[in-house]
């Protein structure tokens, strides 16, 4: 559980003795300066105020080269307390050399040294502790104090004033400026359909409730753009909401550069950390909820007294639904109250924000307000429930600090921003409208042969089309002796029905498009000159004669069984046969729309054609516009609030620059800010989840729109500093097999990460690659998704897609291989480990690790000890079910831990060295802060230091005390005006013509050399409001997970000390007879019993053949050097009960003197258990049935570390 310090507060606290520390490390740090820059050359010390001290360099046994001398004494004090030995090194060499990795090494860089800030502690575990407690106060005590207190009742009457009104418990109302407290719960409300700004928001504090309404609302002003006050933004206090981001979008004093002091806590991502669940679950979940809300009407509705028992009974649940289902539920407020609290809520008036107007509204204002008011209410009692349950889930500090930031993300724009949204809107329609001008004019051209059968019934692409519906329907003349005219109301009287179809309404004007059914027809769309066809069952196929069918099932190209088919004219064609056009999800997914732009490579190689040539112009445009088109409605929905909004002094540095014709930067006076509505926790994995800044994609120059991230702008005198985090998971699950051998790169997979080229082909990429015989770039898919989980179908499924001529068994072949040679064979043997595991491949040692972290009872995180949902505990969920989701989980999860480390880190650099930097965003592995002009160096010489401590963490928490330079800082630190991948993209797109100039990307070699511009100075003193606290935090040394799961894996072994680098040997062998000899070593002599109690016990009868096996051997117990004879009895048919019981750990009884007992005897007065001499006890459990390895290889079976099964049928274990 996290602690609470609580104290005085920072602005009062005292800094004097932090003070003095800090000039007296300072002068240290400045003598060994000066020390450093005499001993390099003249000319250097001149010229270069270079930061770099020197150092030599240091390298593992494999030939890794590690931290430099310099920098691995300030990150590990103690140094290495748990070297590897020997024989783990010459295993590690064993495994690389099969692989022909061993010796391959080839980073071998000038050491990089410099003197670091210090640690808050002696290990890494205690400075990151005192980190997060530091950063975590005092929001955590408020937090806490407010999960434990109860709100007011709520008001029965409401105000109708404009602003805040504040409702004492006693009935009285006061209006106010803003809530008052440190504790607050709150939301708002939205008349989404005529403003995206809130209406009214409720609020309540353990003291009193308080309602705020918008003046627009109450008709005292036109302007709907009103934002919510809460008052000073240097007060520290915490705020509770529901997807709370989406109300923070609506608070006033957000939207400024300086940080508030404001920790939203979001009960929808502490929901989702405890209790949420997959994507693989919802559908279960969601079909469990619709069978639950049926026997819950029929109970209402029935007057069948034994109906209503039987549905309530649980009888109809018990066998349909697994365990998981009642420990999760989907993400409203509306589940999550039924989850948490068995709250029914009803939301149907919440519909009137938007179906009424302003004057709806105000005549339901008191209804309305009490609705918000028990949104709050609710949300209060949900928050006492997953707050605390998300402490005990994630109690680590650091998992709550970061938080904070997290959940206060910020993205300054201009008014280029609105300049943005006209350009790309009217490239898209510009580009849209030429296309479909073109199929109108197909269209009309297809018109003219309506009234010729014999032309469309013989036309490929035109008889497909529903050419009835040509009559016109006719009425008697309005006066007697008038001829009959066509009835009223009639849609296109005298049309095919596909001509009508493409008219919603009458007189609505004609829909087509590229994405339009008949758009291919139109266009006379052909597959190596085959016309397409319209399946229901397929989609789009094409249509070859008998003859050349051959030419396409030796392509592996899907023939079409029509035997079901709907469509008759495809049912009853004997003639041809008919191919699915191929999907990029592989043979079963169905083609629907051939001109995506999945598509336009089979145009360019002329396999896709048309008739017309601006066949593929439109193919072009519909890609072009494709990421607009999916887009576009929540680009457009961003809350932009500029300064213009905001009440006179609200925003500082308002200026924002923006560029002109020529591309250079001028000064714009109007700038503004987008809050992106952030859920910090949104997955199950703890990932943040955002549906347009967190997903948004690169600029490509064929893309409307895909410029989008770089229409985020520093404003002037500030910039982006950040980085991305170099394979951050796939270095996590490396290190995670490294764990194996306590050395970086002793698993073959971490050695490549480390150690790997592109050039010399022995980096993870270009391996795969080979074996696959696809690019490297392609071979990232097959990689990522195999180390999140994804098994052979998923490879086979992708190699498909990018090599669709190859058979399904070519298919499984070449992905078996690649399985065999990354994540091994498969193998089961009790007497080397209690679980299937891998071994040969060089990813073996990763997946059996990663296995045993999702096997756990409740699985941890290696770093931070999170805890995974309980939707996905191993007690939940059947065995082996949702295994891929639980591995990715532990990969996923730990990548979330290195994220909030980072941030963490960084929230201590920048108060310690007073650096005027935020968190401005993150995108999973990407980092971006909003950082004055004048700190940017060292806010990136601050993000260099907080990836070296995250790394150097994770490396300590797996029991691996160095770390490799090569990963120890980031590849580069990015130093940019506006947000985007990389700093020399251009940013080119059909709706931005105008280039971007470039920025600055910086590593650490070249950022040591800023000098003084990139120093962390120690003699810099802390702003007294906010400087870290670390002295009085109290540490008490956890045991890692990683540890911990040594320990228990090492106690089920038994106490022989070579069964844990047998199983090690048999993760690195692929050849069969290597491990028979393995499994050979594992079959020793059982552990003895006495001798007279073997002799003077008479063998029991049975009535099937008896198998003895027996091994006379010597032990000593006590001293006492006895004869002993272990049996091990083979029965067919039933147990054979025999009179002594050989244990794994000494004999049963202890006293060998003793006459044999029985196995009642044994077990004494506590039933099922036997207590012997030093006060331990032996577990026994029945197991019916026989034959099995538990009676047949007893003795070799305890001797193995099988578990101590000693009676055929029975298995125990110490307690």
């Amino acid at each position: 559980m996290l602690l609470s310090i609580r104290g005085t507060a920072r602005g009062d606290a005292p800094v004097a003795s932090f003070v003095r520390l800090a000039r007296h490390r300072a002068v240290g740090r400045r003598s060994r300066y000066l020390t450093s820059l005499l001993s390099r050359r003249s000319e250097s010390t001149v010229t270069s105020p270079d930061l770099s001290v020197s150092s030599t360099a240091r390298f593992n046994e494999i030939g890794v080269q590690q931290l430099s001398a310099r920098i691995y004494e300030q990150l590990f004090p103690r140094g290495n307390t748990s070297p590897p030995s020997p024989e783990l090194i010459e295993l590690a060499r064993d495994h690389l050399r099969r692989h022909d990795l061993l010796g391959k090494n080839t980073d071998n860089t000038p050491p990089i040294a410099f003197d670091l800030p210090p640690l808050a502690g002696e290990t890494l575990d205690e400075h990151f502790h005192k980190l997060g407690i530091d950063a975590a106060e005092p929001f955590l005590t408020h937090a806490k104090q407010l999960a434990r207190s109860t709100l007011p009742p709520k008001p029965r009457t409401w105000v109708r004033r404009s602003g805040w009104t504040k409702y004492y418990p006693d009935g009285r109302t006061e209006e106010v400026d803003a809530p008052e407290g440190n504790m607050l719960v709150f939301d708002t409300e939205v008349m989404w359909k005529d403003s995206p700004f809130a209406v009214m928001a409720c609020a309540a504090t353990p003291e009193a409730w308080y309602a705020w309404l918008s003046p627009w609302l109450l008709g005292e002003t036109e302007n709907d753009r009103q934002l919510v006050p809460l008052g000073d933004p240097t007060k520290e206090r915490v705020i509770v909401g529901h997807n709370v981001g989406f109300d923070r979008a609506r608070i006033l004093e957000e939207y400024h550069l300086q940080q508030t002091r404001n920790s939203f806590l979001d009960t929808m991502s502490l929901h989702v950390a405890v209790n949420g669940m997959c994507s693989q679950q919802r559908p279960t979940w969601m079909k469990h909820k619709k069978n639950r809300e049926l026997r819950d009407k029929i109970s209402k509705e029935t007057s069948n007294v034994e109906l209503v028992e039987l549905l309530n009974s649980g009888a109809f649940t018990a066998e349909e639904e697994e365990l998981w289902v009642e420990r999760s539920s989907i993400n409203s407020l509306r589940d999550v109250a039924k989850f948490h609290l068995n709250v029914t809520i009803d939301k149907e008036i919440r519909d009137s924000f938007g179906e009424l107007n302003r004057d709806g509204v105000n005549g339901k204002l008191d209804e309305l307000l009490t609705y918000c008011a028990a949104d709050v209410a609710i949300t209060h009692r949900v928050y006492q429930i997953v707050f605390p349950n998300f402490l005990r889930v994630c109690p680590h500090p650091v998992s709550f600090a970061a938080l904070r930031h997290l959940a206060s993300v910020i993205l300054p724009v201009n008014q280029s921003w609105d300049s943005y949204l006209a350009n790309a809107e009217a490239t898209y329609h510009k580009l849209s409208d030429a296309v479909q001008e073109r199929l109108v004019l197909l269209t009309e051209k297809a018109l003219e042969i309506k009234d010729d059968s014999a032309k469309w019934s013989t036309d490929p692409w035109m008889k497909q089309l529903d050419w009835s519906g040509q009559e016109i329907k006719m009425v008697k003349g309005k006066k007697k002796g008038d001829p009959p005219r066509p009835a009223a109301r009639q849609k296109k009287p005298g049309m095919p029905k596909w001509y009508k179809d493409l008219f919603p309404k009458t007189d609505s004007p004609i829909n087509i498009s590229v994405r339009t059914r008949i758009a291919p027809l139109l266009l006379r769309l052909a597959w190596d000159g085959y016309p397409l066809f319209w399946s229901e069952k397929y989609g789009w196929t094409f249509r070859v004669p008998r003859d050349g069918v051959k030419k396409y099932t030796e392509k592996q190209m899907v023939p079409c069984d029509f035997s079901d088919e709907p469509i008759l004219a495809l049912k009853e064609d004997r003639d041809h046969v008919y191919f699915k056009l191929p999907h990029k999800d592989g043979p079963t997914a169905r083609c629907v729309n051939p001109m995506a732009k999945g598509y336009l490579s089979y145009f360019e190689k002329g396999t896709l054609s048309s008739e017309y040539p601006y066949a593929k112009e439109a193919l072009e445009m519909n890609a072009s516009c494709s990421y607009w088109i999916s887009a576009r409605d929540r680009i457009m929905s961003q809350l932009v609030v500029y300064e213009t909004d905001l009440p006179s002094g609200d925003v500082s540095d308002k200026t924002v620059s923006q560029p002109n014709e020529e591309g250079k930067f001028g000064e714009n006076p109007v700038g503004g800010f987008i809050l992106p509505q952030v859920i910090p926790m949104g997955t199950i994995t703890r990932r943040a989840v955002e549906n347009t800044w967190l997903t948004a994609s690169n600029a490509k120059k064929n893309r409307v729109g895909s410029e989008l991230k770089a229409m985020v702008r520093a404003p002037p005198g500030h910039v982006f500093v950040g980085a991305d985090v170099d394979s951050e998971e796939l270095w996590i699950a490396s290190v995670v097999g490294d764990a194996t051998f306590k050395i970086h790169g002793g698993n073959a997979i971490g050695f490549m990460t480390l150690e790997g080229t592109k050039a010399a082909g022995t980096d993870l990429h270009s391996r795969t690659a080979s074996i696959l015989g696809i690019t490297r770039n392609d071979a990232k898919v097959f990689n990522y998704g195999r180390i999140y989980g994804a098994g052979l179908k998923f490879a086979a499924q992708l190699l498909r897609q990018f090599n669709p001529s190859l058979s399904e068994k070519e298919t499984l072949t070449i992905a078996s291989k690649l399985y065999a040679t990354t994540k091994g064979t498969k193998t089961n043997r009790k007497s080397l480990y209690k679980r299937p595991f891998w071994r040969g491949g060089t990813e073996s040692f990763v997946f059996n690790k990663l296995e045993e972290f999702a096997e756990q009872e409740r699985p941890r995180t290696p770093v931070l000890g999170a805890g995974i949902t309980e939707a996905l505990m191993g007690r939940f969920v059947s065995k082996g079910g949702y295994l891929t989701s639980r591995i990715n989980w532990a990969i996923q999860s730990s990548g979330v831990d290195y994220l909030h480390l980072l941030i963490v880190a960084m929230d201590y650099l920048t108060r310690r060295f007073n650096l005027a930097a935020r968190l401005a965003i993150t995108v999973h592995d990407e980092i971006r802060y909003l950082v004055k002009e004048h700190d940017k160096y060292r806010a990136a010489m601050a993000l260099q230091v907080a990836n070296l401590w995250t790394r150097a963490m994770f490396a300590q928490q797996v029991g691996i005390h160095d770390l490799p330079q090569s990963c120890a800082f980031f590849s580069a630190v990015d130093i940019d005006s506006v947000l985007r991948k990389e700093v020399d993209m251009d940013c080119v797109t059909p709706s931005n013509p105008i280039p971007i100039p470039p920025g600055e990307s910086i590593d650490i070699t070249t950022l040591l050399q800023k000098g003084p511009l990139a120093r962390l100075d120690e003699s810099v003193v802390p702003d007294p409001r906010h400087a870290p606290k670390l002295s009085d935090i109290p540490y008490t040394p956890r045991k890692p997970v990683m540890q911990e799961l040594r320990e228990a894996e090492a106690a089920e072994a038994g106490s022989e000390p070579t069964a844990e680098m047998r199983f090690i040997r048999a993760q690195i062998v692929n050849d069969e007879k290597e491990f028979r000899e393995i499994l050979k070593e594992t079959r020793k002599p059982a552990i003895p019993t006495t001798a007279a109690a073997a002799t003077s016990t008479k063998k029991p009868t049975t009535t099937t053949t008896t198998t003895t096996i027996t091994t006379t051997t010597t032990t000593t117990i006590g001293g006492i050097t006895t004869a002993a004879t272990a049996k091990r009895t083979s029965d067919k048919k039933k147990p054979v009960f025999q009179p002594y019981y050989t244990s794994p750990r000494g004999l049963i009884p202890a006293q060998a003197a003793r006459e044999p007992m029985s196995v009642a005897e044994a077990m004494g007065a506590v039933p099922g258990r036997f207590r012997n001499g030093s006060g331990r006890y032996w577990d026994w459990k029945l197991r019916g049935g026989s034959g099995t390895g538990a009676g047949a290889g007893a003795g070799a079976g305890a001797a193995a570390g099988g578990g101590g099964v000693g009676v055929a049928g029975h298995r125990g274990k110490w307690t």
